[in-house]
């Protein structure tokens, strides 16, 4: 009634190879058609992927359909090297299947995290029908959620990768792993409340290879801007100063900020002059909101630091550092005794924000979420991959405008 194949060995993969394989490869094939890469990828992820399997995985155990199993995993490689459009070898691929909250993409793989779906439930089976039952070979003594299983798993494969990888290769997986960096990878592509989470093929593809460190060149070349060189991973095009990709990048961030900060009613000034006096070479009022806190005004400023220049490259939070030295070292004794409260925004190339930044930014979402009345998670949620979105079309785009000289219109709406 439930679905599950009882019987022999052949019987079970048999019954597993027609229910799970069967039709998919056309599905998939469809899918990996579809013009809109980052949809496609979010559908992968979502749909096709590892929850397509969980039914078989939570009560059929591997031994029987290790071969579907390995099949399975094979398609959904294949569909996701054609969607991006680039070949991933063993390392990028296990980085893909991790949990996006550790740096991957979701995918997962079935032949690693089914015994863990089989034996949570099977933990959770026996629980509810109260008996005493003989207990599978390998099975845990003690129950894991398939959830939690499956994080630990991918936390112990997030160190192995990180133990294993080069200097760049470590900081890259660190970073990619820190909290917000993933919100490009899970946000739905939908314009519901605007179009910054909706990027175009090429610029979803390149901020998925920045993340999983796969080149972007076949060789290291000097930068057509200021000549300086672009290694295979296009690093300097993210910090480059030439031609103002830097300055759009920033802007579209300060402007997303100040979007939100409207919707909450409070009443942002973008770039507010005169905050310390008639100073030259010290404007930190990207948005100001001159009512926030105990009385007191809020001046963000907001920057962006990359975590794999080699200045930062062996930091532990490069975000942190670049806000203590760069901005608070630079403005804190100027605000001192005045009516306005400095805050630091600092984000990553990779898309890690500073403590500082994330805490301001999370009470502009509750202001906002309470000012158009919506829930608050939700907003949160959505608010965080539209700042993500924001933040990979800039480094993406500063790449390709590097690499093969194709840009684009700044705002999605132009094109």
């Amino acid at each position: 009634m439930l679905g599950v194949p009882l019987g022999t060995d052949v019987f079970v993969s048999d019954f597993v190879e027609k229910k799970l394989l069967g039709r998919l490869q056309d599905t998939v094939n469809r899918l990996v058609e579809f013009e809109d890469t980052q949809a496609a990828a979010y559908l992968l992820r979502v749909s096709f992927s590892i929850v397509r399997a969980v039914h078989f995985m939570r009560t059929t155990p591997l031994a029987q359909w290790q071969e579907q199993a390995t099949k399975f995993d094979a398609m959904i490689r294949s569909a996701i090297e054609r969607i991006l459009g680039f070949p991933m070898d063993d390392p990028t691929f296990a980085q893909a299947c991790l949990t996006p909250r550790l740096g991957g993409l979701g995918l997962r793989k079935v032949v690693e995290h089914a015994d863990l779906a089989y034996h949570a439930s099977w933990h959770e089976s026996k629980k509810v029908a109260k008996e005493e039952w003989t207990p599978p070979a390998n099975l845990p003594p003690e129950y894991l959620s398939q959830k939690d299983a499956s994080f630990a798993f991918d936390e112990k494969m997030h160190t192995y990768l990180v133990d294993q990888a080069d200097t760049r290769g470590a900081q890259r997986l660190r970073r990619a792993a820190q909290p917000h960096a993933c919100g490009f990878v899970t946000a739905v592509p939908s314009d519901e409340d605007g179009k910054e989470t909706l990027l175009r093929p090429r610029n979803f593809a390149i901020a998925v290879a920045y993340r999983l460190g796969v080149p972007v060149l076949d060789q290291e070349i000097p930068c057509p801007l200021c000549k300086q060189p672009i290694n295979i991973f296009g690093d300097h095009a993210t910090c480059c100063a030439k031609k103002g990709d830097v300055i759009v990048r920033h802007n579209s961030l300060r402007n997303l900020v100040d979007s939100i900060g409207t919707d909450a009613l409070l009443s942002p000034v973008m770039e507010k002059k005169g905050i310390l006096g008639n100073t030259t070479g010290r404007r930190p009022g990207d948005v100001t909101f001159q009512r926030w806190a105990e009385g007191k005004a809020l001046v963000i400023d907001v920057a962006v630091t990359s975590p794999l220049a080699d200045t930062c490259v062996r930091m532990e939070e490069p975000c942190e550092w670049y806000a203590a030295t760069q901005k608070h070292g630079k403005y804190d004794a100027s605000f001192k005794d005045t009516q306005y409260t400095f805050s630091a925004m600092v984000f990553e190339t990779l898309g890690a924000v500073n403590v500082e930044g994330e805490e301001v930014l999370r009470q502009l979402f509750r202001f906002a979420a309470k000012r158009l009345g919506r829930e608050f998670t939700s907003y949160c949620g959505r608010a965080w991959a539209r700042i993500s979105c924001n933040l990979q079309r800039s480094v993406s785009q500063a790449i390709l405008n590097r690499i093969d000289g194709r840009e684009f219109p700044d705002n999605i709406a132009d094109a």
